[in-house]
């Protein structure tokens, strides 16, 4: 930049004046610098944390408005189709926001009347930001930059680092505010010019997220204590006394990849003053569009079981961030369940291990058995605890000895989930099959291919050596069509699977054994062969 010089008298008292300005402008630095009235530079209020590396961010504050218009520092990168600028007064409605490389104003007769009384109140509103003051003198154009500290009736005092400029009011052609490439427009209703807007801005954008932790620290027999732990890990933007609301479930955003068009320079309206925060998240977060990062635990013990399924930069580099922390991923249906921490601080750069809940629940114990794997051993954790679980690695203790580390499937309220402890060793099994019955040559898909209709009996043989009753779930599997069950054993066909030499079933049985009670399940069912 190049500062603007006059002659001797002007520069005595440019020196007078900057004598007389900086040390008194530095001092009330220290206690608190002075900051003008028509900047809004809000802080985050809130962020909606979702486990996709998404964030969605409000920020709200009061500002003074010149004819409407406020500036500020920057526009965040907001994914396209999220960002909202919008003012809390119902009777008010910001119409347009502008993003450039800072508002100009040119004193020449059309953009700003050409004489000394515009000039000093377009100055005016400027004081204690950066500005770039163009004047012509001579013929010649010259510019200088600073921080605008002061308006005197005939000159305007620049502030850089090193130095002060007294400008002449009466020189100045243009003026432009430097840093602030926001411009926002306030409009009323009853058409008059608001004097003050509360201004908010609602966004999504990327280098945030969250991941779950469960700790579950048995209590007695049949209760314990589970304990949920959320780890934020932050690479968007500080968070200073700020609520924080971590999400399960992660709504639909089709265009996280691309930037808002204000967050690259251009110039749009915005979304009006009737798109307040809670509109804003009902639109937005539509249930209708939610997936989950989660799976889901089974629900049911047999029958209708709910399947698995399979678990499926900008800002700040995330990833990095991330390191190799488990990452989930994958859609799954569900509502949204949030837990919220209120007054939190989190900066850039920074990890934080947030308690989000400490409940007792009601445990009991299960055993699977496939017959054609040895029979673990599950915990049952029954979700009373009036809000929905998220998937999350859990950590089951009792006492000193750690029982199980096992992933805690997302469970809705009311359901449950299971935890695999280890291997089953207190309860035995065995199983055998044998041919009972044999239809030589019962069918011939071709010419000289014969095929046989063989029937076969099993047994399952289960007992139990625990000191408590034992509720077992066995699951045996049929190379065959499934004919027959004992002791109310379910029978189910793979209907994917229909060709007489490819059909397949599934038998199931739940039962309980007492201490020191055995059982014996027998099944049967037919298959195809070839003849020999």
């Amino acid at each position: 930049m190049r500062a603007v010089r006059y002659n001797t008298a002007v520069s005595i008292v440019v020196t007078i004046v900057a004598l007389a300005l900086v040390p008194a402008s530095r001092s009330q630095a220290t206690e608190k610098d002075p900051t003008n009235p028509h900047l809004w530079n809000p802080k985050v209020r809130s962020v909606a944390v979702f486990k996709n590396g998404l964030g969605f961010f409000i920020r709200e504050d009061e500002v003074e408005l010149r004819d409407g218009w406020c500036v500020a520092p920057h526009a965040p990168p907001a994914a396209f189709g999220t960002l909202a600028v919008y003012t809390t007064d119902d009777k008010q409605l910001v119409d347009i926001v502008g993003s450039g490389p800072g508002e100009i104003v040119e004193f020449d007769g059309h953009d700003a009347a050409d004489d000394i009384a515009t000039r000093r109140e377009r100055l005016e509103a400027c004081q204690h930001i950066k500005v770039s003051l163009t004047t012509m003198r001579g013929g010649q154009t010259r510019t200088a930059a600073g921080t605008l500290v002061s308006v005197g009736p005939e000159y305007a005092i620049l502030e850089s680092e090193s130095n002060s400029f007294a400008v002449p009011l009466a020189e100045i052609t243009k003026l432009q505010i430097l840093e602030l490439p926001l411009r926002i427009h306030v409009a009323a209703d009853d058409k008059k010019v608001p004097a003050k807007a509360t201004v908010g801005m609602a966004h999504l954008q990327k280098g945030i997220t969250w991941l779950p932790e469960y700790t579950m620290k048995m209590i007695d027999e049949d209760t314990a204590e589970l304990t949920l732990r959320g780890t934020l890990v932050n690479e968007a933007e500080d968070l200073v006394h700020c609520d924080v609301n971590f999400v399960v479930g992660v709504p639909h955003f089709v265009h996280t990849d691309y930037l808002a068009p204000v967050a690259v320079g251009q110039k749009i309206k915005s979304i009006g003053a009737a798109v307040a925060p809670p509109q804003i998240t009902s639109q937005i977060m539509n249930r209708a569009a939610v997936v989950s990062n989660l799976a889901g635990a089974p629900q049911f013990l047999s029958g209708d079981r709910v399947v698995d399924r399979a678990i499926g930069g900008g800002p700040g580099d995330l990833g990095r961030a991330m390191g190799n922390l488990p990452q989930m991923t994958g859609p799954a249906a569900t509502d949204y369940t949030v837990f919220t921490k209120k007054d939190l601080t989190v900066r850039r750069g920074e990890k934080a291990i947030v308690t989000l809940f400490v409940k007792t629940i009601k445990f009991s114990h299960i055993y699977r058995w496939n017959t054609a794997q040895r029979m673990d051993h599950y915990l049952v954790l029954r979700n009373d605890t009036g809000t929905a679980w998220t998937t999350g690695p859990c950590l089951g203790v009792d006492g000193d000895r750690p029982l199980t580390e096992d992933l805690l499937h997302y469970t809705p309220l009311g359901g449950r989930a299971e935890l695999r402890v280890t291997t089953a060793i207190n309860v035995a099994h065995e199983t055998s099959e044998s041919e009972v019955e044999r239809k030589l040559k019962a069918h011939s898909p071709s010419h000289n291919y014969y095929l046989d209709l063989v029937t076969l009996e099993g047994t399952l043989m289960v007992k139990n050596f625990e000191k408590r009753t034992a509720t077992v779930v066995v699951t045996a599997a049929a190379p065959g069509k499934p004919l027959s069950a004992s002791d109310e054993g379910r029978l189910s066909v793979d209907t994917t699977r229909l060709k007489l030499q490819e059909r397949c079933g599934t038998l199931e049985w739940t039962i309980a054994l007492k201490p020191g009670e055995s059982k014996v399940l027998t099944y049967r069912y037919e298959r195809y062969v070839p003849s020999r």
